[in-house]
């Protein structure tokens, strides 16, 4: 009987998780941070400010762009260089994100975030008109101690 009731009140209180407004994602300090991270680099993107991206990144980031082509492989150490000359090919920059889920790895500090995205922009050396991109896409972070505080930094997925 014990058993019984240990089991109905864990289900009891699992329904009682609270979520984000709007979404399922589980609404806790690490989801929260995680969010705020995604809240800035949508902005540091839109602000084409590429020092703000590294102050988010962890140094040991690595990203291969999505593709096999090396041209486009981005590292911590080559990350300032290469947005600067990115971002001064674009110009008004839009970026809509909605994360759609969050996945913590236990034991590794780590977290994927799942997201789609709309980026709207002008390169105004090849066209006048607006670009856009829509796409659902991931960033890996790793949650980091610095000094007594817990901060997630982006691994990849820039």
């Amino acid at each position: 009987m014990r058993s019984i009731l240990l089991v109905v009140g864990l289900v009891a209180l699992s329904g009682c998780i609270r979520k984000i407004p709007g979404t399922e994602i589980d609404d806790n300090a690490d989801s929260r941070a995680i969010l705020d991270v995604m809240t800035a680099y949508r902005a540091a993107v839109e602000q084409r400010n590429a020092q703000a991206l590294i102050d988010l990144a962890d140094p040991a980031f690595r990203d291969d762009g999505g593709s096999s082509n090396p041209d486009d492989d981005l590292d911590y150490s080559t990350l300032y260089t290469s947005l600067a000359t990115r971002f001064q090919r674009i110009e008004d920059v839009r970026l809509d994100m909605n994360v759609r889920r969050m996945e913590f790895e236990e034991g590794t500090g780590g977290a994927r975030v799942t997201y789609t995205y709309t980026l709207s922009f002008k390169m105004p050396t090849l066209s006048g008109r607006t670009q856009t991109d829509t796409d659902i896409k991931q960033m890996l972070l790793r949650r980091t101690e610095e000094s007594g505080k817990a901060r997630w930094r982006i691994v990849s997925g820039i």
